[in-house]
């Protein structure tokens, strides 16, 4: 007995049907098969399948070339003027923002040392204000300041 056939009455078999499941037709090669009573594949030869042409590709083929006299009209050439003074229009105001970011930068660059420089000073102003308070009540008190220069004394 042929493989084939033993596989052939093996899935009949399974199907639950008597019958063929694998035709033997040109010198035991497989044709078709028989499920359950509804041929399946049945004479169906065994090539590949080649799609034909749409019916719209053939209409798109026939259709007249290209024209670029249709994009050419006037109305267009305003929608791309337009366009591109709004490009530039957004474009300056990136630019700008950028500018003014920069000068926003060393605007607070000075600020800060400005601010520092009057915090200093403040300090300053400050502590001669309190040698003043301090010179004040030493004459209220009667003491006077000495013309002899004070010594430092290093340990």
């Amino acid at each position: 007995m042929s493989p084939i056939k033993a596989v052939g009455r093996t899935f009949a078999g399974l199907a639950g049907k008597t019958g063929k499941l694998f035709r033997q037709g040109d010198g035991g090669a497989i044709a078709g098969y028989e499920l359950a009573g509804v041929e399946v594949l049945g004479e169906r030869s065994l090539r590949r399948f080649t799609p034909e042409p749409s019916p719209s590709a053939t209409s798109k083929a026939s259709e007249k070339p290209f024209n670029i006299s249709q994009i050419l009209h006037p109305k267009t050439f305003l929608y791309i003027i337009a366009l591109t003074a709004l490009l530039l229009f957004q474009i300056h105001n990136t630019l700008a923002i950028k500018e003014l970011s920069k000068r926003n930068e060393q605007l607070r660059e000075q600020l800060r040392i400005s601010t520092s420089i009057s915090t200093a000073q403040e300090l300053k102003a400050r502590e001669l204000q309190s040698i003043r308070n301090i010179a004040g009540s030493a004459l209220a008190l009667g003491l006077n300041s000495s013309a002899v220069p004070p010594v430092d004394v290093e340990p």
